[in-house]
């Protein structure tokens, strides 16, 4: 059912002092979040998912109660939970090459039947583009978690954006606290986010236009993961509480020849003996400061993820499009009326 990785009885580490229900919503919402399961794939029932986990059903009920309220999951009655995110739905919905293509198709017919190469057809229609007035940029805003690591995020999205657009960064905390920052949202053509924070960010700013995308391990972290000896002693460390139990097999999934992992959080009262006890610390994005704490020549880094580049060239590259071309349309109505 969870094709990201399998999960079992060791899914769930119940000597850490973390509830359990704690450690499975932030296995469930990460892999529902970051994972690639097809919009309305059957999860495992209440019962079945306790029993490979050994866990009460009441606390899996109560899990997959607090996943549909997040805009996760599906419950149906009678019939069970299923995934209630589409990663293509936007470009379904929003993709304005799809109303295209019959023109495109017939103006290739046309330029074929007068004689007029592909490649003529293509220069015709650049410099038709470069003679229409310049359209304004957009304005976009990424609602992110770690100022830092935000900003590297945007730095690969600026890669797909066009030249005049402009992107802000403001953290979950200032949409939380700051009147400015929700009006900055609001104000925007359009609010970027991961997907497992949509639903919060939603709630933040129910007016803003709001497009969740999907992030994946980098191939840095992937390529350091691989790399591991397999006698290698792992100390892995996240900042939220909430996914300590996603990093082992976070770990495993790129370094499957790695055995021995023992996982822990960045403010855990034994972080410095575990750290000391193992040949490499690997800390989840937003716990820095544990690398400070690594002694000298121990092997350190960060487990980083990065913007899924299908979900960009495939779902934001045409959702922005089709922002232009409204914003566009907008103008030279406003210049009609005028």
């Amino acid at each position: 059912m969870f094709n990201m990785f399998p999960l079992d009885a060791t899914s769930i580490d119940k000597s850490l002092p973390v509830p359990v229900s704690t450690q499975l919503h932030g296995l469930l919402s990460y892999i529902l979040s970051h994972g690639d399961m097809a919009y309305g794939t059957k999860l495992p029932s209440v019962r079945q998912l306790a029993a490979d986990l050994s866990i009460a059903p009441m606390t899996v009920s109560q899990v997959y109660q607090d996943l549909r309220d997040a805009g996760l999951i599906e419950m149906k009655r009678g019939l069970g939970a299923f995934t209630a995110r589409d990663p293509n739905v936007r470009l379904r919905e929003d993709q304005p090459i799809n109303a295209l293509r019959a023109d495109i198709d017939a103006l290739l017919g046309k330029a074929e039947h007068l004689g007029v190469s592909p490649m003529a057809l293509v220069s015709m229609v650049t410099a038709q583009v470069q003679m229409r007035k310049p359209r304004s940029g957009l304005e976009i805003v990424f609602v992110g978690i770690f100022p830092g690591p935000t900003r590297d995020y945007v730095e690969e999205i600026k890669n797909v954006l066009a030249a005049d657009d402009t992107v802000r960064i403001v953290t979950l905390e200032q949409l939380k606290t700051s009147e400015e920052a929700r009006a900055t949202c609001n104000q925007a053509d359009v609010v970027l986010t991961f997907v497992h924070r949509e639903m919060e960010v939603q709630a933040l700013v129910p007016d803003a236009r709001l497009l969740a995308l999907r992030f994946i391990p980098s191939e840095k972290t992937r390529q350091a993961l691989a790399s591991l000896d397999p006698r290698t002693k792992i100390a892995a460390v996240t900042h939220f509480q909430d996914f300590i139990a996603i990093m082992r097999p976070s770990i495993r999934e790129f370094a499957p020849h790695v055995a021995d992992i023992r996982v822990t959080w960045s403010s855990a009262p034994d972080l410095s003996e575990t750290i000391a006890v193992c040949d490499v610390v690997i800390y989840a994005t937003g716990a820095d400061e544990v690398a400070g704490l690594a002694r000298p020549g121990q092997r350190c880094f960060e487990y980083r993820h990065s913007p899924d580049l299908g979900a960009l060239e495939n779902v934001l590259v045409p959702y922005l499009a089709h922002l232009r071309r409204s914003k566009s349309d907008d103008g030279r109505k406003g210049q009609a009326a005028a």
